[in-house]
């Protein structure tokens, strides 16, 4: 069996062999190295890779990003999803304008008390882009870990994030290259560890891996049952007025909504989808209409993470 120190150093020679050549990864720059953390969660490194470039020459720096209007941002992060991501990096750059000159804080603690940073961020920016011993673990790497440590309890689960911890900090310490261990262990779940069929002879941990022994490694993560996605219903209106000679579609800042802080046109949620019509018609009389007419258009059905909506749009 492999010590830890042996592991350690057979990853990070496997990782300098086979890693990607992705841009991020020729910077130095922790600007550029955590709008890359930011735009990778929940977004496939293949869509990130044009994104990170021309969001970067739009907004070369933390002060350009800071001194930007909102607007801009979500603009430039439109198609990556999940915009709250880019909002919390907005009001992030403009805190750290404000507070640091512009300087991304290297201390975790600091870091952690940004908009936007939770643990995998803190970590990931602390070790790739300052040389700290801190963990960053996504997906990825609890597969990694998981598997190669034989954690049997289920993910999200407070006793998991802590043996994940555990055996990541036991992987850093001592570690001399943290930034470059965090993604080794990240490539290793992306490219090699994968959920399915992973490519355990190609592994550099295969000889202490836990799960290989075991003789059924996609056993592991133990993943809990999800939950079935509940059902929203919402009104949307298509209103359309004459503006300078040309048709115009009205929309709205849906502060407050599914979809806050976008422009969009008006939307409610149906407690009473049946009366559809109805809430169409008080949408118009709420925009100024008089005697409404609406029609109806086809409806359609846009699937979430946790939820499922089921959108009514009606032209007026």
């Amino acid at each position: 069996m492999p010590s830890v120190a042996e592991e350690r150093d057979a990853l990070l020679r496997w990782y300098a062999e086979h890693r990607r050549p992705l841009p991020w990864r020729r910077r130095r720059d922790p600007y550029a190295i955590w709008v890359s953390e930011v735009m990778l969660q929940q977004t496939r490194v293949e869509t990130v890779v044009d994104y990170w470039e021309r969001f970067l020459r739009r907004f070369p720096t933390v002060e350009a990003l800071a001194a930007a209007d909102e607007d801009e941002v979500l603009a430039a992060w439109s198609g990556l999803g999940y915009y709250r991501r880019a909002r919390a990096l907005h009001a992030a750059a403009r805190e750290v304008a404000a507070r640091y000159g512009g300087e991304l804080p290297s201390e975790p603690q600091r870091l952690s008390e940004l908009p936007g940073f939770g643990p995998y961020t803190v970590g990931a920016v602390a070790s790739i882009a300052f040389g700290r011993p801190e963990p960053a673990i996504d997906g990825n790497v609890s597969r990694v870990l998981c598997r190669l440590r034989g954690i049997e309890t289920p993910l999200g689960r407070a006793a998991t994030r802590r043996a994940l911890r555990e055996a990541a900090q036991a992987l850093l310490r001592g570690c001399s290259q943290p930034g470059e261990l965090n993604q080794a262990l990240m490539e290793l779940g992306a490219t090699c560890c994968t959920p399915r069929r992973p490519d355990c002879p190609r592994c550099p941990l295969r000889d202490g891996c836990v799960a290989r022994a075991g003789g059924d490694p996609e056993r592991l993560p133990v993943v809990a049952p999800r939950r079935r996605p509940s059902e929203e219903h919402w009104v949307a209106l298509l209103a359309y007025t004459p503006q300078g000679g040309r048709r115009a579609v009205w929309l709205e800042r849906s502060e407050g909504s599914r979809f806050g802080g976008l422009w969009a046109p008006p939307m409610r949620r149906l407690d009473e989808p049946r009366k559809a019509r109805t809430a169409a018609r008080g949408l118009a009389e709420q925009l100024g209409a008089r005697q409404p007419r609406v029609t109806a258009l086809e409806p359609l059905r846009h699937v979430l993470t946790h939820r499922t909506l089921l959108l009514s749009p009606w032209r007026l």
